[in-house]
């Protein structure tokens, strides 16, 4: 069977390495109140079909990337979007509401040089 780009849904990912001065504590505190926030935005309600967050957490001795021989990542977090188009992402992550939230994490967390978005197409290898 031939794999092929997924025609149904879009991706947009959004890469942060944080502040040093950030703690754990805060990161989770702001956090929870961020996803209630985001929650509550019309556009994302109506364009996004998914939104996760993934946070970097190495729980064994050693990091993942030092087992695989390659250098350590400063992300912190990514931010995963999915729409059923790039028109849809960009109308709810261009919203004023959500232009706040990235103005508050350039304000508070991270800097404009590590902080990243791109979006683009996927593929779906394993999904069990």
């Amino acid at each position: 069977m031939a794999h092929e780009l997924r025609t149904d849904r879009v991706r947009a990912i959004g890469l942060m390495k944080f502040r040093s001065s950030l703690s754990h504590e805060d990161l989770k505190a702001n956090g929870l109140r961020l996803v209630e926030v985001v929650k509550s935005i019309p556009a994302v309600q109506q364009n996004i079909l998914k939104y996760d967050l993934t946070f970097k957490k190495e729980k064994h001795g050693t990091s993942l990337a030092s087992e695989l021989g390659l250098k350590e990542t400063e992300v912190g977090m990514m931010v995963l979007v999915e729409a059923s188009s790039h028109e849809k992402i960009r109308e709810a992550l261009t919203s004023p509401e959500y232009k706040k939230i990235i103005a508050g994490a350039l304000e508070h967390a991270t800097t404009l040089e590590d902080y990243h978005w791109f979006s683009g197409e996927f593929l779906t290898v394993i999904d069990k």
